[in-house]
């Protein structure tokens, strides 16, 4: 089973701590074998004991180390299945597509195809680094989903695509590989394009997938027919009638990243620029929204 969440508790300074036997009789935690230094603990409860179940661990760390050791730890949560892929490389499904860890290029193990192999085929290749999207996320998988909508409408091939804070570069691969005629992948994080840039080249994209760093105010207008915006919904607001500009009329956008009680903010964030929905989902409170301009 690859449902649950990993949490990872960094400790402050070189010393070991003394975590004590029983920190998790009685809870659904159970410890797993981390990096030193790092206490690594996972829970496969449904997802929505998650709220509870954090609370319910980060209650009895308080209560079993000092309150300076508890003070200054750092706290990292995921899903369980970004842990084993950061881990393990153990593939992860997204949409109709399976996102993998690059192969080793010293390895003789011909079962694993390479990247000119990968380009036209379901595999990803994929080393997230520090960037977002590794296809655990469900605003990456709504946004794919989303691009598979409009792939089956004759949306995306032989189109020019713009993805902004692109990130991994995830959603730039997957549009190349449905046969998009070109894709800029932007992203105002050096370190977010230069993994993209890897990750393009791993799959065999760079003749039609490239990557730019800056902000969607550096580029020509009226260039792309489709922008896919995978954002946190502040930086929506802020760069939707930006992203508008650099589309030709009727545009369609994908957005994703933000929460259902904010469905409203965009319903209002569109409605000048005359965008209405056209599709829509949502997954564990995340939705992702196709729009076209009437």
């Amino acid at each position: 089973m690859n449902k649950g969440i990993v949490v990872q508790i960094r400790f402050p300074g070189d010393d070991p701590v003394n975590i004590p036997a029983n920190l998790c009789a009685g809870i659904p935690w159970q410890i797993l074998n981390g990096p030193p230094g790092i206490l690594t603990l996972v829970t496969r409860e449904p997802d929505r004991r998650w709220d509870s179940c954090l609370r319910e661990l980060q209650n009895r760390v308080c209560q079993s180390l000092s309150m300076d050791t508890h003070a200054d730890t750092e706290w990292e949560v995921m899903p369980l299945e970004r842990y084993n892929f950061l881990r393990d490389g153990e593939p992860v499904r997204v949409g109709r597509s399976w996102i993998a860890a690059p192969p080793d290029p010293l390895s003789s193990d011909t079962r694993t195809p390479n990247r000119h192999v990968a380009s036209k085929g379901k595999i990803i290749f994929l080393r997230p680094g520090w960037a977002f999207g590794d296809g655990c996320h469900p605003s990456t998988q709504g946004s794919v989903n989303a691009l598979e909508y409009l792939h089956e409408h004759h949306l995306v091939r032989d189109r020019d695509i713009l993805d902004v804070g692109t990130g991994t570069g995830i959603l730039g691969i997957i549009a190349g590989k449905m046969g998009a005629r070109s894709v800029l992948c932007l992203d105002i994080d050096p370190e977010a394009t230069r993994v993209a840039r890897e990750n393009i080249w791993q799959n065999g994209l760079e003749a039609m997938v490239s990557v730019t760093h800056g902000t969607v105010q550096d580029l020509p207008p009226g260039k792309w027919t489709l922008a896919l915006a995978n954002l946190t919904i502040s930086v929506t607001i802020r760069t939707f009638g930006a992203i508008v500009k650099l589309l030709n009329a009727p545009g369609v956008v994908v957005m994703s990243g933000f929460k259902s009680a904010n469905r409203g903010d965009v319903a209002k964030l569109i409605q000048p620029y005359s965008f209405e929905v056209i599709w829509s989902e949502e997954q564990d409170g995340w939705v992702t929204s196709i729009v076209r301009q009437s």
